[in-house]
C-alpha cells in the first residue's frame, strides 16, 4: 500500500491563507470538531485517509498538495482518494455487506466482476485503473495504466444529457484524476451558492438514470465541471457540435494541465479554456457573447 503522507505545515499554510477559522475547517461535510483540527494542524494526530479529501477541498488546496503519494495506489488507496469509508461500500456494490471489498483491499479474495464497474464509478477511476489497484492490493507489481484513448468518434456529438456529461469526463480529465460524482455535486452547489446538485442525482444524470431541463441545475452541473451552460441547456446538434469543437480545440491543454498529479486547473487556465471555448462558439456563429 503506497499510504498518502500528511503534511501538517501545508494543511496549516492552507487555513491561513483560506481565511478560515479552525472551528470551520471542521464544519460539515468534514465535521470534525476543532480539537481534532487543532491536533491535525500540530502534528498530533493524522487524518483518516477517507478524510484526506473533504479537508484538501475545504481550504482549497489539492489532494497531492495536502497530502503527498509517492507510489502507486492499491484498492484502499482509491476508496480513500474518493472519500468512501470501507462500511458504504456495500451502496455500490449492492451487496450485504462491505465483506467484498475488505477481502479484496486485504489481498483475500478478488472482487466479482460484476463489482469492478460499480466501484469503479465510485473511485472516480477506470476498470483497468481498479483492476491494476487490486493486484496491488495482492502484492504484485503493477505498473500505471494508462488513459485509453477516447471512445467517441471525433465526427460524433453528444445529445442526451448523459452523453454530455461523459464527453467531458473523458476529454477535460486524465483518467486518474477525474472527479467523483461527489466532487462535482460539492463544486456546482459552491458555484451557485446553494444546494442543486447532490452526489446521488449527478451520478443519475451521468449514468442516464435520470435527466433534467432544470437550468438551474444544469447550470450548477456545467460550472462543476467549468464548461458552457449552453452545452448542457441546448438541443440544437449543431450549436452542440460547435461547442464540442471549442471544448476539442483545448483539450489537449486542460489535459497538460492537469498532468501533474490531477491538481485543479488555476483561475488562470480556467479563464483561458471559458475564453477559447467563447471565442470557437462566436467565430463559428453560435450564441453570443452573455455581457
Amino acid at each position: 500500500m503506497s499510504e498518502r503522507i500528511f503534511d501538517a505545515l501545508e494543511f496549516r499554510a492552507a487555513i491561513r491563507a483560506s481565511g478560515l477559522k479552525q472551528s470551520e475547517v471542521g464544519e460539515p461535510p468534514v465535521s470534525l470538531n476543532e480539537s481534532v483540527i487543532s491536533r491535525y494542524c500540530s502534528g498530533a494526530l493524522t487524518p483518516p485517509p477517507e478524510k484526506l479529501p473533504l479537508l484538501a477541498e475545504r481550504v482549497a488546496v489539492s489532494l497531492d498538495a495536502l497530502a503527498p503519494r509517492s507510489g502507486l495506489p492499491d484498492l484502499k488507496d482509491l476508496r480513500c482518494d474518493a472519500g468512501i469509508q470501507q462500511k458504504d461500500t456495500a451502496q455500490y456494490t449492492r451487496s450485504k455487506s462491505a465483506m467484498p471489498v475488505r477481502a479484496a483491499e486485504n489481498g483475500l479474495r478478488r472482487l466479482k466482476e460484476e463489482f469492478e464497474a460499480p466501484l469503479a464509478d465510485a473511485y472516480g477511476v477506470t476498470v483497468a485503473e481498479l483492476k491494476a489497484a487490486q493486484e496491488r492490493s495482492f502484492g504484485n507489481i503493477v505498473p500505471a495504466v494508462r488513459p485509453a484513448p477516447a471512445r467517441r468518434a471525433a465526427s460524433d456529438t453528444p445529445r442526451s444529457l448523459s452523453e454530455k456529461i461523459t464527453y467531458l469526463l473523458e476529454q477535460t480529465y486524465a483518467a486518474g484524476s477525474r472527479p467523483t460524482d461527489a466532487e462535482l455535486s460539492r463544486k456546482g452547489n459552491a458555484k451557485a451558492g446553494r444546494i442543486l446538485l447532490s452526489e446521488d442525482l449527478v451520478r443519475a444524470l451521468r449514468m442516464g438514470e435520470a435527466s433534467t431541463d432544470d437550468a438551474e441545475v444544469l447550470g450548477a452541473l456545467a460550472a462543476a465541471m467549468d464548461a458552457p451552460p449552453v452545452f448542457f441547456t441546448s438541443d440544437n446538434p449543431e450549436e452542440a457540435a460547435r461547442i464540442v469543437a471549442g471544448i476539442r480545440s483545448v483539450a489537449l491543454g486542460v489535459m497538460a494541465a492537469r498532468g501533474d498529479g490531477g491538481r485543479p486547473l488555476t483561475d488562470e487556465w480556467l479563464d483561458f479554456i471559458a475564453s477559447s471555448i467563447q471565442d470557437i462558439i462566436d467565430d463559428q456563429g453560435g450564441p453570443p457573447r452573455k455581457a
